[in-house]
C-alpha cells in the first residue's frame, strides 16, 4: 500500500487538459477548446464521437471567424482519424484549406486541398480551393488547370470561369509588370553609361595644388567640387527655365478630386483601410427576393414563404490599398406556409454559411411539429429535397442576391 501510495505522486498530473508540464507543457491551456484539443481517447468509438464533438466546434468556431480554433480543431479531427484510415474524410481537409485560406497560410491551403482531391478527386470545393491558393501564389497556369477541372466536373458553376478569367488577367498584368521592370533597368543603365561617358575627364595633377587631389575637380567658376558632380551649362539652364521647372506654379483653377481607386470616399484619397457596411441593403434586398415565393403542388395546393427571420452574420465592403473586398458571412431563415385542400401547415428553410467565396450555402428544412401527417408528406417531397420544390426557387434567388451584392 505505501509503495502504491508513492508511485500515485509520481505521476504526472492529469486532469481535464491532460499533463501540466510548466508553462510549456500545454500548448492549447489558454485556448477555450483546450478540452477536447488534449483528449487523446484510444478505442475507435471514443475517437468518433470525439471527432463529431471537434467537427461541430470547428464549424462553429469558423461561424464565429474564430480562424486559429477553426484550424486546431480541424487539425484534430484529421488526426483523429488518422489512425482509422478507412473512416477518412475528404471534407475535413477541405475545410481547413479554406480556414488557411482565410489565415493567409496559403502554402498550407494548397496543400490540404491536394490531400482531400487524393481522397476524392471529384470534391468539387477543393478544386476552387486549389485554384485559389494557387493563384495567390502566383502560379496561373496551374491555378487556371485547377479551375478548368473543377468546371467540369460542375459546369453551372459560375465561380470557375470567374477564377480562371481573374487568374488570366492577373498572368497579363504580372508579364507586363516584369517586362517594365526589365526596362526600367535598362533605362537606368543607359543613362548611368551616359552620365560617365559624358564627364570629362580629371586633369593631370602638376603637384602645385591640393585642390587636384584625387576623386575632385574644377567647376567653370573656379570651385573645387566631387569629380561625380555633373555641370549644367547655360544652354541647359535656359532650356530648363524655359520649361518653368524648378518655379513655383499659380493654379489658375481649384484642383478636382479624382475618383478613388477602388471606389472608396472622395475624402479617403489615400486609400487607406475603409469599411462600409451592408446588413441593411442585404435584409431589405432578401426580404423583397425570398418573401412571397410560391410553388404550385402538383395535385393541387402550394407552398408560399411568408417572413424572412433569424438574419445573423456579417456583411460589408472594405476597400484597402485601391482593392475593394466583399465580405459576407451570414445565416437565415425563409419562413413558408403550406396548404393542401383544408390541411394547413408551416415550416422553416434555414440557410447557413452563406458567403461569397463561391459555394453553395448550406440549406435544411425544418417542419413545425404540430404539422398534419398528410401535410408533413408533402413537405418532404417539396421543401426538403434540394433538387425539386420550393428550395431550388430560394437557392437561385440566393445566387441572384449575391452576385447583385459582389457589384455594389
Amino acid at each position: 500500500q505505501a509503495l502504491a501510495f508513492w508511485l500515485t505522486f509520481q505521476r504526472p498530473f492529469r486532469g481535464r487538459f491532460g499533463a501540466m508540464g510548466g508553462p510549456s507543457g500545454n500548448p492549447y491551456a489558454n485556448n477555450r477548446h483546450a478540452d477536447v484539443l488534449n483528449d487523446e481517447p484510444t478505442d475507435e468509438a471514443a475517437k468518433l464521437r470525439l471527432c463529431d464533438e471537434v467537427k461541430n466546434r470547428a464549424k462553429g468556431a469558423f461561424a464565429q471567424k474564430d480562424m486559429p480554433s477553426a484550424e486546431l480543431l480541424y487539425g484534430k479531427a484529421i488526426d483523429l482519424l488518422a489512425s482509422l484510415p478507412e473512416k477518412s474524410e475528404a471534407a475535413l481537409y477541405s475545410n481547413r484549406s479554406l480556414v488557411r485560406l482565410n489565415l493567409n497560410k496559403v502554402e498550407g491551403a494548397l496543400e490540404d486541398a491536394k490531400k482531400c482531391l487524393g481522397l476524392d478527386p471529384s470534391f468539387v470545393k477543393a478544386h476552387h480551393r486549389k485554384a485559389q491558393a494557387l493563384l495567390r501564389l502566383g502560379d496561373f497556369d496551374e491555378a487556371i488547370q485547377a479551375a478548368q477541372a473543377g468546371a467540369k466536373l460542375e459546369p453551372e458553376n459560375k465561380s470557375f470561369p470567374e477564377l480562371i478569367e481573374k487568374a488570366q488577367k492577373e498572368k497579363e498584368k504580372d508579364a507586363a509588370d516584369k517586362a517594365k521592370l526589365k526596362q526600367d533597368a535598362q533605362d537606368v543603365r543607359v543613362e548611368l553609361h551616359n552620365a560617365s561617358t559624358a564627364r570629362a575627364p580629371p586633369k593631370p595633377s602638376n603637384g602645385n595644388s591640393g585642390s587636384d587631389m584625387r576623386g575632385y575637380k574644377k567647376t567653370a567658376d573656379g570651385k573645387t567640387t566631387s569629380y561625380f558632380h555633373t555641370e549644367i551649362s547655360e544652354e541647359a539652364k535656359k532650356l530648363i527655365e524655359a520649361q518653368g521647372f524648378g518655379k513655383p506654379q499659380k493654379l489658375e483653377a481649384p484642383g478636382e478630386e479624382s475618383d478613388v481607386k477602388g471606389g472608396g470616399s472622395k475624402w479617403n484619397q489615400a486609400g487607406t483601410y475603409e469599411e462600409k457596411g451592408m446588413s441593411k441593403w442585404l435584409e431589405d434586398r432578401l426580404k423583397s427576393g425570398l418573401i412571397g415565393v410560391k410553388f404550385d403542388l402538383p395535385h393541387g395546393g402550394s407552398i408560399s414563404t411568408v417572413a424572412l427571420a433569424d438574419l445573423k452574420g456579417d456583411c460589408s465592403i472594405s476597400v484597402s490599398r485601391g482593392k475593394r473586398r466583399h465580405l459576407m458571412d451570414v445565416s437565415f431563415n425563409v419562413e413558408y406556409e403550406a396548404s393542401v385542400g383544408d390541411a394547413k401547415g408551416k415550416g422553416k428553410i434555414a440557410f447557413t454559411e452563406v458567403t461569397t467565396d463561391g459555394d453553395d450555402p448550406e440549406v435544411k428544412n425544418e417542419t413545425s411539429s404540430d404539422v398534419p401527417p398528410a401535410i408533413r408528406e408533402v413537405l418532404d417531397a417539396f421543401a426538403k429535397p434540394a433538387g425539386q420544390g420550393l428550395q431550388p426557387l430560394l437557392l437561385m434567388e440566393v445566387k441572384k442576391m449575391i452576385e447583385e451584392y459582389k457589384g455594389q
